[in-house]
């Protein structure tokens, strides 16, 4: 969550995916969602960790 790899296959390849549900909309201003494209989970990362748009 506070560095900009997966947590779970320690990747750096992974990409934004949408808002799935309200706990995901009300908590957006802080945490955004990736997917992994190496293992595909589902993972957060802090707003200000996350990589700049268009570099991941």
């Amino acid at each position: 969550m506070f560095t900009a790899h997966c947590p779970y296959c320690k990747s750096v390849e992974f990409r934004g995916v949408g808002l799935r549900n309200a706990m995901e909309r009300a908590l957006n201003w802080l945490l955004l969602p990736y997917r992994c494209s190496l293992c595909g989970h589902h993972f957060f990362l802090v707003r200000w960790t996350a990589p700049a748009e268009g570099t991941s």
